[in-house]
């Protein structure tokens, strides 16, 4: 136990030798850098940092960021849905049916042309694009609806 605490007061006390030697360097370099001028805080904290390898105290963190309502799960599908439909009416309002139909061609000679025509009528059928669209009453009024509900 004797050996310990006698371990324990040397390095004790060679810790502070190392600490008088800072001392002592940082002392002799404010005397060359600034003479009997005064010094201020920021002076000793640059002094500090260079001394003892340590900057000035780092800012406070900011303040976390709190919502004021509660999170909703993210729906991807929903989402894309939604953006999707705006972008295509988007489309037809600024270029016309036309275009889209151009679209439309040019993104299935491309599937055609990548997958084969095995592939694109699996997705036509899947998406039941059968032709041009035929009007069914329940389906439109339904979809009226809807968007009536939307609006407001």
């Amino acid at each position: 136990m004797a050996t310990t605490s006698n371990a324990r007061a040397e390095v004790e006390f060679f810790a502070r030798v190392d600490a008088a030697e800072v001392y002592e360097t940082w002392i002799e370099r404010m005397a060359v850098a600034y003479g009997d001028t005064a010094i201020t805080d920021w002076d000793l904290d640059a002094l500090r940092a260079e001394a003892f390898g340590d900057g000035p105290e780092p800012p406070s963190p900011a303040a976390p960021t709190v919502l004021p309502f509660p999170r909703r799960r993210f729906d991807r599908a929903e989402h894309c849905r939604r953006i999707g439909a705006h972008g295509g009416g988007a489309t037809v309002a600024r270029h016309g049916t036309r275009h889209m139909a151009a679209i439309g061609k040019a993104g299935a000679r491309t599937t055609i042309d990548r997958h084969g025509v095995a592939f694109f009528r699996g997705i036509i059928a899947v998406k039941g694009w059968d032709g041009p669209r035929r009007p069914e009453l329940a389906a439109d009024l339904a979809g009226g609806r809807w968007l009536a509900q939307l609006a407001a």
